[in-house]
């Protein structure tokens, strides 16, 4: 199988799996984009590691019914910044580095989403009320950090294993 079929596919799947653990039941802030996102930045090419954050939200945003066009501009735009902010962080793919990048997709998420209420007019649009809509988005951070920190680490770990296993299986002389 040629590199871009297997990008292709790598790519396809991700989407896919972002949409239906998107899609089940969850608290407000807990979700698998992260990880999408994470997964993306790690594992593929530069030119389509946009597509499957991208893919989850339009497509679940179609299925569970579209917002206004400017609150979702920055939702949107805080998913694809946070693969574009963790790339350089996931060129090796250690715990620090995991656990680096599922703090910062968390953060760069937060200050460009929690733009939405403002947005929405859920806050005056005031130095006072943007302060207010940040304060009041902490809650939302923290469960994303720990949502990036938990499936993260399970599933880079998952990742880990496998090939750790992998490699263990090959008889010592295909190993070199």
């Amino acid at each position: 199988m040629t590199r871009s079929i297997r990008e292709l596919l790598l790519v396809l799947g991700l989407c896919l799996a972002g949409i239906i653990t998107h899609m089940l039941p969850h608290e407000m802030g807990v979700s698998t984009v992260g990880l999408i996102s994470m997964l993306a930045a790690a594992y593929v090419s530069p030119r389509f590691m946009l597509v499957p954050a991208l893919a989850t939200v339009l497509v679940v945003d179609a299925l569970n019914g579209y917002y206004g066009a400017l609150a979702m501009s920055f939702v949107y735009l805080g998913h694809l910044a946070g693969v574009l902010a963790i790339r350089p962080l996931l060129t090796k793919r250690g715990p620090v580095n995991v656990f680096s990048a599922s703090v910062v997709n968390a953060v760069v998420f937060y200050l460009l989403s929690n733009l939405t209420p403002m947005a929405m007019g859920f806050y005056p649009a005031t130095v006072e009320g943007l302060v207010n809509c940040y304060v009041n988005g902490l809650p939302f951070l923290l469960r994303g950090v720990m949502a990036n920190l938990l499936f993260g680490a399970v599933v880079f770990g998952a990742i880990h294993l496998v090939g750790e296993w992998r490699a263990h299986r090959q008889p010592a002389a295909q190993r070199f």
